[in-house]
């Protein structure tokens, strides 16, 4: 996924969002109102959220003095109080130009990358809060969203489906699909898979996603931690892929390629491995994104490995080097730790995924395959469910292999 950055007070602490929104696939709008419950310093004065091209209806709550509206920034002033626990209301609509795709051609939508573009929100991704969704969609469509399916209730010609996801993650993994798909499931142990499409039978969903559960059982081992929700979707549409809470994005016409030739599962593994690297263990900002899309694409050829053989893995790295070689013969290598990503381009992406897992690649080489995936399981399971920096990496792997890496992080890294 792409991200963007946007910069908010780094004292504000948001404990949970509660969404109830409506949209409208035709007219391309949405309305909505959300419950934020956050934590902030006694003496600040006004607290700062993510708004989008959205139009502020009302704001309110207890400590709400007034608000208003700086280009995408909704700033809420606060009146003087005794307790840093806050609780707003905010209701809103508007006519996203990102982040929310409206397909009417094929009468679906689906949120991708921008959740601040249809829900009021803290973009920072060290801000992980609890996320519950009230969605209102017509009676023919299906949902797909971000926690647990709690109930669907229809309400004169509409059906509302409410979920819940009681675990904290960062807002770009909010999201939500809705449309008229095509349906394939299996059981995984515990963890119900579904499949969805509107261009592929269900048959041919089966076999498109067929590697997913030994892709859970590899990250399961890799990572020390098993998956963490009752289920996990995969939804092939669109011309976007993403991670979300629990489900998946991938480009429509990447099923064609799955179908033609079954080893090429990448960016299925790629998305899944999400679920741990970046979902759960997050980059504290963005400027450490490369924790997030580095370790996921490295994950990725790992998968291969395991699954395909060791030639397809080192087919992998090689192609990420080839990638990463480029940018350096243009004179664009930088470090992976960013001091900006305001305005990341394309090879700033590039690096971040491809010379990100190439370094971990060149980790792996450098410390042995032993001591190199206990070093793995040893950060990811430290900082499962919260949000770091390349420094906790560095010293994760340390602590674990008994290794001082100072030159090669200094080298690679910064």
């Amino acid at each position: 996924m792409a991200a963007k950055v946007s910069s908010k007070d780094v004292q504000l602490d948001v404990t949970s969002y509660h969404l109830t929104i409506e949209p409208i696939i035709d007219t391309g709008f949405i309305s909505g109102s959300v419950i934020i419950n956050f934590q902030i310093n006694r003496n600040k004065d006004s607290v700062v959220f993510s708004a989008g091209h959205l139009e502020i209806n009302k704001v309110t709550g207890d400590n709400v003095v007034d608000f208003k509206k700086v280009n995408s920034d909704l700033i809420i002033y606060l009146s003087k109080r005794d307790r840093k626990k806050n609780e707003i209301v905010i209701t809103y609509h508007g006519y996203p130009k990102t982040g929310l795709i409206f397909d009417s051609e094929k009468n679906q939508a689906y949120t991708i990358y921008s959740t601040s573009q249809w829900m009021i929100s803290n973009d920072s991704p060290g801000d992980k809060a609890l996320f519950n969704l009230n969605i209102l969609i017509p009676n023919d469509k299906t949902c797909i969203a971000s926690g647990e399916l709690l109930r669907k209730v229809k309400k004169k010609g509409k059906t509302n489906y409410s979920y819940r996801q009681n675990y904290e993650s960062p807002t770009y993994t909010y999201g939500f699909a809705i449309g008229n798909y095509n349906k394939a499931e299996e059981k995984f142990g515990e963890v119900l898979l579904k499949y969805y499409s509107q261009d592929y039978s269900s048959d041919q969903l089966m076999i498109v996603f067929k590697e997913t559960p030994n892709m859970i059982s590899f990250f399961e081992e890799k990572s020390g931690v098993k998956y963490s929700q009752s289920t996990y979707s995969q939804l092939l549409t669109g011309n976007h892929y993403q991670e979300m809470s629990g489900y998946s994005i991938l480009k429509d016409t990447y099923g064609k390629l799955v179908l033609q030739d079954s080893t090429e599962t990448n960016l299925i593994s790629h998305e899944l491995a999400h679920q741990w690297w970046g979902n759960r263990v997050t980059c504290k900002s963005w400027n450490h994104f490369w924790l997030n899309e580095g370790m996921a694409t490295f994950m990725s050829a790992a998968y291969n490995e395991y699954r395909f053989g060791k030639k397809v893995y080192l087919s992998n790295i090689e192609s990420y080097y080839k990638v990463y070689e480029a940018i350096k013969k243009q004179g664009n290598d930088k470090p992976l730790v960013f001091e900006d990503w305001t305005k990341p381009t394309r090879n700033d992406q590039n690096l971040v995924y491809f010379k990100g897992a190439y370094v971990l690649h060149l980790l792996r080489e450098r410390l042995g395959d032993e001591e190199f995936w206990k070093a793995i399981l040893f950060y990811s399971t430290k900082y499962y469910g919260k949000s770091v920096e390349t420094v906790d990496f560095q010293r994760s792997v340390e602590e674990s292999s008994g290794v001082i890496l100072t030159d090669f992080f200094n080298e690679w890294v910064y």
